[in-house]
């Protein structure tokens, strides 16, 4: 996934699919989560970026995010995780993926 750091529109969404398996073929129903996007930089801990997501279609398993301006940290790469949350219950998504941040105006 790339993203120019300086882009930035209510029309252009960093979007999402959540799924239940690693053949991202069964998309996970958001019913009743909340979702929190974060990036880090990989073998790290901490987050650079991070974010409550919207949920587009929950039976879908899609999210979006609305991305303003210099919210994007530097230019690099870095791990997009996706945190679920629903009242009682944490769940960490095995969604984790490259994520590319372009240093392009």
């Amino acid at each position: 996934m790339v993203w120019n750091r300086y882009d930035f529109s209510t029309e252009n969404k960093l979007t999402g699919t959540i799924y239940t398996d690693k053949a991202l073929s069964s998309a996970k129903n958001l019913t009743g989560y909340t979702l929190t996007i974060r990036l880090s930089h990989p073998n790290s801990s901490g987050d650079v970026f991070n974010k409550t997501g919207s949920i587009v279609t929950a039976s879908s398993g899609t999210w979006s995010y609305t991305v303003a301006s210099g919210e994007m940290p530097a230019n690099g790469i870095y791990v997009l995780k996706v945190d679920l949350n629903k009242s009682g219950v944490v769940e960490s998504t095995l969604n984790r993926v490259e994520f590319h941040v372009r240093n392009t105006p």
